[in-house]
């Protein structure tokens, strides 16, 4: 519950920040987010509180976040949630993007037995265990 409150509270903080003056008088934003980040169903959660608390209507849609980027750029969107700090940092330094805000991430965690090599535990590298666990040649599972 306080986790969800924090985000909540820095969702609220993030999109408000973004508007601009013009947009705020017809209380609704538009936010250009990722497909992973609707898919993760926590604007589900997140967004009827916000309209909820503040009377903004928060359209959304969901692209990659090359064309999430692009528009921001072309100022089709009031807030982006993305997730490619490389990508973004030039926007926002050339002015095309107010702020850059870092409020989620992901952990990818590799699990397995410990008596299989390059299962996982206190200082193994994920990535050198992905080999040992395809289930056959050339394939490989992946849950999220």
């Amino acid at each position: 519950m306080r986790r969800s409150k924090t985000l909540l509270g820095l969702l609220l903080g993030v999109l408000l920040a973004a508007l601009p003056a013009g947009r705020a008088a017809n209380r609704v934003v538009l936010l250009a987010t990722t497909t992973s980040t609707r898919d993760s169903g926590l604007l589900d959660v997140l967004l009827p509180v916000f309209q909820a608390k503040t009377g903004y209507l928060v359209k959304t849609i969901a692209v990659g976040t090359g064309k999430a980027l692009a528009l921001g750029r072309r100022g089709d969107a009031d807030v982006l949630i993305t997730h490619a700090p490389e990508a973004e940092a030039p926007l926002v330094a050339a002015g095309w993007l107010i702020a850059r805000v870092p409020f989620m991430h992901n952990d990818f965690v590799l699990v397995g037995p410990p008596a299989r090599p390059g299962a996982g535990g206190a200082g193994a590298h994920g990535c050198r265990g992905l080999p040992a666990h395809r289930p056959a040649p050339g394939t490989l599972c992946l849950a999220g």
